[in-house]
């Protein structure tokens, strides 16, 4: 099955496209960062100071995904899917253009990022954000993500998302 291209909409009804990223795309994900705020890093990201061209595209290029959503040909969003110890999870990052946040395109990214790692087989897909980010948790949440037990507490929390039963999900390891 293939997921990608797919067009979504935001909560405004505004359509933007999901799709695989591509080497063509390193310019445009440049100029997305360098405009993108705020420029505190999270786990080292996105890539803050002095612009590297196409950093995070680079800085992760053995991402078993990673995906651009655009509006026209605008990158407003950019996330990945990163390999774990184990094959079938990934962990999940994600980052939407300041003037595009509070629109629901996180949560449509984030929907479309589980449906590819459905329709690719893994079992599940983990990610870790500050609790205290409630609309990242919200986000999350609208995707199907859930809290793992015991993280909730900590100054990242771990989320996940069982896509089918399987020795990871019976295990709790994140991978």
């Amino acid at each position: 099955m293939d997921v990608l291209p797919t067009t979504r909409h935001d909560k405004t009804g505004e359509p933007f496209t999901m799709r695989q990223y591509t080497a063509d795309d390193r310019g445009a994900l440049e100029a997305f960062y360098n405009d993108f705020h705020p420029k505190r890093a999270a786990q080292g990201m996105p890539p803050g100071g002095r612009p590297t061209g196409g950093a995070l595209a680079q800085h992760h290029p053995a991402a078993w995904k990673q995906l651009i959503a655009e509006r026209g040909c605008m990158p407003i969003g950019h996330s990945m899917l990163m390999p774990m110890r184990d094959a079938r999870v990934v962990e999940y990052a994600i980052y939407v253009h300041q003037d595009f946040r509070g629109r629901g395109v996180g949560t449509e990214m984030n929907r479309v990022a589980v449906e590819v790692a459905r329709a690719g087989g893994l079992a599940r897909v983990w990610l870790s954000v500050e609790p205290g980010n409630r609309a990242a948790v919200r986000s999350y949440e609208k995707a199907g993500f859930r809290f793992r037990p015991g993280t909730i507490l900590s100054l990242e929390a771990e989320m996940v998302i069982d896509l089918e039963p399987g020795p990871a999900n019976r295990t709790g390891d994140t991978g």
